[in-house]
């Protein structure tokens, strides 16, 4: 559950800095690289999905992207609620 809570507050940290979207696995990135990558994209993908279930973040599907995410990342951009 600290994890969790740790990947919640980094994303919001990282999209409060960004001040606009995030490609899904350009957020992963970032968060990763704050925590020395030993962060599963799985347990960030439900971190996410954490954050829009209690309102926090909002999700943007790029139904036209082309480039190709890594499972289990979709092409989505997630936005700051707060």
């Amino acid at each position: 559950m600290t994890m969790t809570f740790d990947l919640e507050s980094l994303a919001l940290t990282h999209l409060r800095a960004a001040n606009a979207p995030i490609r899904e696995f350009a957020l992963y990135d970032r968060v990763a690289a704050d925590v020395g990558d030993h962060v599963s994209p799985e347990a960030f993908v439900d971190a996410m999905e954490h954050l829009m279930t209690d309102g926090r973040v909002h999700v943007i599907v790029d139904h036209e992207s082309t480039r190709p995410d890594p499972e289990p990342f979709s092409p989505r951009y997630y936005r700051l609620l707060e």
